[in-house]
């Protein structure tokens, strides 16, 4: 999350990200949050996030000023970068984070949680399941 938030914190401050992903992030800053993750590198994800192939993102990324993403593609970003962060905070490691996100989980209907996060209400699903996780509260 804080290479896409270029360090700042954001506390208690949804506005925050709110603005940022109303100015969209700089791509680069989104295929680097994307290296950080091995499961991130995996696949489609650059995809899942631009609507982009890897290729076309690469030549992007050559241009001369820095290209933005659009607010939609910034808010699917946040949401994985967010999951991710998350559920690092849960499980304690980013390898048993990136594990769970790829498992089916009964709690979601048998779904996989990274297929959730790049749509709004997956993600509160899953975002709500790491807090009762988090926190204890499984009713």
């Amino acid at each position: 999350m804080q290479l896409l938030l270029r360090g700042q914190d954001t506390g208690d401050d949804p506005m925050l990200v709110l603005r940022c992903t109303s100015e969209g992030f700089e791509l680069h800053d989104v295929v680097n949050m994307l290296a950080t993750c091995e499961l991130y590198q995996q696949g489609d994800m650059v995809k899942r996030i631009t609507g982009k192939s890897v290729r076309t993102v690469r030549r992007l990324l050559k241009e001369a000023f820095p290209v933005r993403l659009d607010t939609q593609q910034s808010i699917i970003a946040y949401q994985y970068a967010w999951a991710l962060e998350l559920a690092t905070e849960v499980f304690g490691r980013q390898a048993r984070a990136e594990s769970w996100l790829q498992q089916s989980t009964p709690y979601l209907n048998g779904h996989v949680p990274l297929d959730l996060v790049g749509h709004a209400l997956g993600f509160r699903m899953v975002e709500d399941y790491l807090s009762r996780i988090k926190y204890g509260v499984y009713q």
